[in-house]
């Protein structure tokens, strides 16, 4: 399936397809059901095949993934449903990461009121449900699902994003939205928060992956096995690094993935040529994505490393 969403790829970077049709092949071939109950080795492996594809498509459908598995954990009613596509789900609580987080989630007897601007939603008109997450006034977090079609919801344009505009990404204030008590799926803590966060950032390194396994394809076929090859490795990496998790490693396996990205698709372009730029030709968008990755889920610790890194080796 990778195969058929790279073919395709040009057409929804460059919006003459929407990535719709693809999540509908992802939902009807078992794949939600199947990372609902994948552990994360198999998940992050499922998502470099994805990306290998198709970048914007990997990308909501991850952000679909996500709120599955919390509707299935929270037995949720709606859980099935998302599962089989019925369905789409968004999210919107990158920005908890802040702090002060610019939206607030406010409990009452029956509701929480969520107020404030969520700088960053993916997939407007695609998603029908949002979860959204919001501060209380105690520094807790919690998050709950809406319909997008609630008019306490008011979707904001940003500027063109120069890779992955497919995603429909925007910002989405909230204007005191009212979320029953019983869709309210996660209330978590900073440390619980900063937790995940460290699972996080080992699960984006998938997306770098997937852009050198997409870039190997412009090389010779000894050169990409090799390419493969430490692919493979990597994920052993990780899948020893779920056994013991730490953010030292976390940062350090999200780097070398990153890493490793760059240097194929840069090789890819030496070994295409000069026809790797015209516009038409699929290293440009590969070549997009790989940087995009690199500011996903952006921690402090990360940015760090990669700065440090290129002072040591000037």
């Amino acid at each position: 399936m990778a195969n058929e969403f790279a073919s395709e790829a040009r057409e929804v970077d460059d919006l003459s397809l929407s990535p719709a049709k693809n999540l509908q092949k992802l939902a009807k071939c078992g794949f939600y059901k199947f990372v609902v109950e994948a552990s994360p080795g198999r998940r992050r492996r499922a998502l470099d095949l994805l990306s290998s594809g198709c970048g914007a498509t990997a990308f909501l459908s991850t952000q679909h993934e996500g709120v599955c598995r919390r509707l299935s954990e929270a037995g949720h009613p709606s859980a099935q449903s998302a599962i089989e596509g019925e369905e789409w789900y968004g999210v919107c609580f990158a920005h908890l990461r802040r702090d002060p987080s610019p939206v607030s989630a406010i409990r009452s007897r029956h509701h929480v009121v969520f107020s404030g601007r969520g700088p960053w939603f993916s997939g407007h008109g695609l998603m029908t449900k949002v979860l959204v997450g919001g501060a209380t006034e105690t520094g807790d977090f919690l998050m709950g699902i809406a319909s997008m079609d609630e008019p306490e919801i008011v979707p904001g344009r940003l500027d063109s994003l120069a890779v992955m505009e497919a995603t429909a990404t925007v910002a989405l204030d909230f204007n005191a939205l009212q979320i029953a008590n019983e869709d309210i799926l996660v209330k978590i803590d900073a440390t619980v928060l900063a937790e995940k966060d460290m699972h996080s950032t080992v699960f984006q390194s998938a997306r770098s992956l997937g852009v050198a396994r997409a870039a190997s394809r412009f090389l010779d076929q000894t050169l990409q096995s090799q390419v493969l090859e430490k692919i493979d490795e990597h994920h052993g990496k990780m899948d020893a690094w779920d056994e013991n998790p730490d953010w030292e490693g976390s940062t350090q396996l999200r780097f070398e993935a990153l890493q490793l990205a760059d240097r194929v698709v840069g090789a890819a372009y030496a070994a295409v040529g000069g026809k790797a730029h015209l516009l038409s030709h699929p290293l440009q968008r590969i070549a997009r994505e790989a940087h995009f990755y690199s500011t996903t889920q952006l921690t402090k610790p990360l940015r760090e490393k990669v700065l440090e890194s290129l002072q040591q080796t000037l």
